[in-house]
């Protein structure tokens, strides 16, 4: 990888489009969300601790299209669980199957749910704000690039 990468931006004004951008990989920045945990609260006696997906998990989330969206989605939260523990106890996602996450998930209620998507929602990400001129119609706009998706896809 060189020093800057070449991105093509559709024009927002006519969504067709495509400009060619050069952007300087430096001016690349890491947005971080102060509202964002790793620490999700399942109830008041169970927590559970996320990690962040590797870019193996991501690269299958975002270009694999042999799976369902919902079931990719719901592998990808299997693997991103890292622990499950109560005051007492610690449960590790390395010593159980994905099987058994996976069924650990499935009993989780919609506002459990939305805690865990709070977690992805808030995760650092790759930010970047970029002006381009549509060269047919003249027009500038403001992107902005997010997450890994929108610099390598």
């Amino acid at each position: 990888v060189g020093e800057e990468i070449e991105v093509n931006i559709i024009a927002p004004d006519d969504g067709v489009t495509q400009i060619p951008v050069k952007i300087d990989i430096d001016d690349i920045k890491v947005n971080e969300k102060s509202d964002h945990s790793k620490q999700i609260k399942l109830n008041d006696e169970l927590m559970m601790e996320m990690r962040y997906p590797s870019l193996d998990q991501f690269i299958k989330n975002n270009f694999d299209i042999n799976d369902s969206n919902f079931d990719q989605s719901f592998e990808l939260i299997a693997t991103c669980v890292d622990k499950i523990y109560t005051e007492e106890e610690v449960w590790s996602t390395d010593d159980v199957s994905k099987k058994e996450v996976l069924e650990f998930l499935e009993q989780m209620n919609s506002i459990q749910f939305k805690e865990i998507e709070k977690f992805f929602e808030t995760m650092p990400k790759l930010s970047h704000t970029i002006s381009v001129t549509n060269p047919n119609t003249k027009v500038k706009s403001d992107v902005v690039l997010e997450g890994l998706a929108s610099f390598f896809a």
